[in-house]
């Protein structure tokens, strides 16, 4: 990968990778899961709706967690600086795609120094292994943090790089029964769907979204799936098309994951693809399709509901259906020629909060909240 002058010189900033951790002060899997969940429920990330969401499964989150775990660096890692005097901060970051991870997960207990050392820390190991392709977050618009520093991301980076797309997360009961019009066929995916697909998801996602859920290399998310399997979890993705008169007008993309991996159940979303010229009239008929055929990836999943993502254009057709309406989801992608960018953007956001720090001489009361 060719840097600009400017981001080659970040590159020659960074520490080696063998001393990278020493060099930030972080710590990588050095907690286990039941400190690791302790600490996410002092800090208040486990809010009432989202713990009353998770409580139920928590056994059955922290296996996958602990299995994962068990895995290295290779599917997902914690990073964490700070200790019980100073204050802990924490990162997760796990693999999403083959070449694509996802942060997720920034707590922090009152302790700017130790996020910034975990996320400066997570930008410097993208960059110096130079084996992955794209990185992302989902945050609330509402938490502040993330919305200044990862709602920003795509003026540091630029939109051939990064990408900023706000998305309405639904529950979709998995008994509700959905109709399908004769008028739309929806066929699963095989590689003579190939072309219809990454061209409806560049037009409602944009090429960012593309490449970073590498649609143009592998689908199914096999390579991956043989990863997860190591540690006998799965990570597999499933997908429907829609078609009027042989012409793509919609996707349901379900992907399935360790339950729990993330605290909204993000790992099994299903992200729904509409064109952006569907008519009014079209649209139910064209999502009740695609949804009707994509409960059949969930036949097995442990919750009553489905989580899934969607644009603005389907949130009256989905509450109509009898989907809840939970909260908005942001969504930032970039792309390994921007993590230069991103690592700049990151830094400087820090720098103006620790300069606010010392000049106060006191350890501010910045609760970081999460990445989502």
């Amino acid at each position: 990968m060719r840097f600009d002058v400017e981001d080659q010189e970040t590159v020659n900033r960074l520490p080696r990778l063998s001393e990278l951790h020493t060099a930030y002060g972080v710590q990588v899997n050095s907690i286990g899961v039941d400190e690791l969940f302790n600490l996410y429920e002092r800090t208040g990330f486990l809010y009432p709706d989202k713990a009353a969401r998770l409580i139920p499964y928590l056994g059955k989150v922290k296996e996958n967690w602990r299995r994962m775990l068990e895995a290295g660096e290779s599917l997902l890692y914690v990073l964490t600086a700070g200790d019980e005097r100073e204050g802990r901060a924490a990162l997760a970051v796990f693999r999403t795609t083959h070449r694509g991870w996802t942060y997720q997960h920034l707590v922090s207990e009152d302790n700017p120094f130790g996020s910034r050392a975990v996320m400066l820390a997570a930008e410097a190991a993208m960059i110096l292994k130079g084996s992955d392709d794209s990185a992302q977050n989902w945050f609330r618009p509402e938490n502040r943090f993330p919305a200044r520093v990862f709602g920003s991301m795509i003026q540091a980076i630029g939109g051939s790089l990064s990408s900023v797309q706000n998305y309405s997360y639904f529950g979709l009961p998995r008994t509700l029964h959905l109709t399908s019009d004769h008028g739309i066929r929806v066929v699963a995916y095989d590689a003579s769907c190939h072309k219809d697909l990454c061209s409806l998801a560049e037009t409602t996602r944009g090429h960012v979204y593309v490449t970073a859920e590498e649609l143009e290399t592998d689908v199914p998310l096999q390579s991956l799936d043989l990863l997860y399997r190591r540690v006998g979890l799965r990570r597999t993705r499933n997908v429907w098309l829609a078609y009027r008169q042989n012409r793509p007008i919609g996707a349901a993309i379900a992907y399935r994951g360790p339950l729990g991996l993330n605290f909204s159940f993000l790992e099994n979303r299903c992200d729904l693809l509409l064109n952006p010229n569907l008519p009014e009239t079209e649209l139910q008929k064209t999502v009740s399709a695609l949804l009707g055929a994509a409960v059949t990836a969930y036949r097995d999943f442990e919750l009553d509901f489905i989580p899934v993502i969607a644009g603005d254009e389907a949130v009256p057709v989905l509450l109509k259906l009898g989907a809840e309406l939970l909260r908005h989801y942001c969504q930032c992608i970039w792309l390994k020629g921007g993590y230069p960018r991103s690592y700049r953007h990151v830094d400087s956001f820090y720098s103006k909060v620790l300069d606010r720090a010392r000049k106060r001489s006191l350890q501010p009361s910045l609760l970081i909240g999460d990445l989502k």
